[in-house]
């Protein structure tokens, strides 16, 4: 797994973040905790971001002094994933995704957080300002994950009070977030080893069940292989439906039944 470098913070209400100079505690029994929260019970990519968000809302809500709702956003390729805690995060993150402006784009397009305390006076973005302002919330922060392989993620939070986020609560995101970024870069590749593995399982029972079937085929019009297998493929061409099925049919016609397969223990 290839590390990378976070990069430093810009500066926000014309002052330097400080980095390091809020540390959360027990950051190491934290950063384990993310890590487990994220993959035990978990049975896909959304709710693991479901938990994720819930953690870095609640983390940042006892830093902040204040509730702070979060949205996470993940995207990878063509695919991007959204998640958020309960009300209104996920909806704005997804639409602010749409507009193409906002906190959270900028911080995925830049990989620096963002950070507006007084956004109905903050005239960065007026599509997304309206966007906000029925939901209640006068602060936004964004800060950004660092994954592997070109992924791109993101944590939007959002307070309904004014100058939610000071620098100490934001230098406190990024000591969350580079913790976050951990784990979640753990958690995407235990995801991808299981879908791989998902996938040949898949592909060698597919094709242990056609050799089956071909043996079958074989025996019962004393031909060859790769007749057996061209007549299977034609059954598969005319019924339109795919090899693995017409094999399965062929056995499961068998008079003792479908035969048991090392896949099948």
């Amino acid at each position: 797994m290839n590390s990378q470098c976070t990069p430093s913070p810009a500066p926000i209400d014309g002052a330097e973040i400080p980095r390091g100079a809020v540390d959360l505690p027990g950051t190491d029994d934290l950063r384990d905790g993310i890590l487990l929260d994220l993959v035990t019970g978990s049975q896909n990519l959304e709710e693991s971001l479901d938990t994720l968000a819930r953690m870095a809302g609640a983390t940042l809500s006892q830093a902040a002094g204040a509730t702070a709702d979060c949205a996470v956003v993940v995207s990878a390729g063509k695919h991007t994933t959204v998640a958020g805690t309960a009300g209104h995060p996920h909806a704005l993150a997804s639409r602010e995704l749409e507009l193409g402006e906002g906190p959270l784009t900028d911080a995925l397009a830049t990989g620096l957080p963002v950070a507006a305390n007084h956004l109905a006076t903050d005239f960065r973005w007026p599509q997304y300002r309206r966007l906000v302002r029925p939901a209640g919330y006068r602060s936004v922060l964004a800060v950004p994950l660092q994954l592997d392989d070109g992924a791109q993620s993101a944590l939007a939070f959002f307070a309904a009070r004014t100058a939610a986020f000071p620098q100490a609560v934001v230098a406190a995101a990024l000591v969350f977030a580079d913790l976050a970024s951990r784990s979640l870069r753990l958690v995407l590749e235990l995801r991808e080893a299981r879908t791989s593995a998902a996938d040949l399982r898949s592909a060698l029972e597919s094709r242990t069940s056609i050799d089956i079937a071909c043996g079958v085929v074989m025996a019962q019009n004393r031909c060859s292989y790769r007749e057996a297998f061209g007549i299977i493929s034609k059954a598969s061409s005319h019924r339109n439906i795919k090899l693995r099925k017409v094999a399965e049919d062929i056995l499961d016609n068998l008079p003792e039944g479908a035969p048991r397969t090392h896949f099948d223990h």
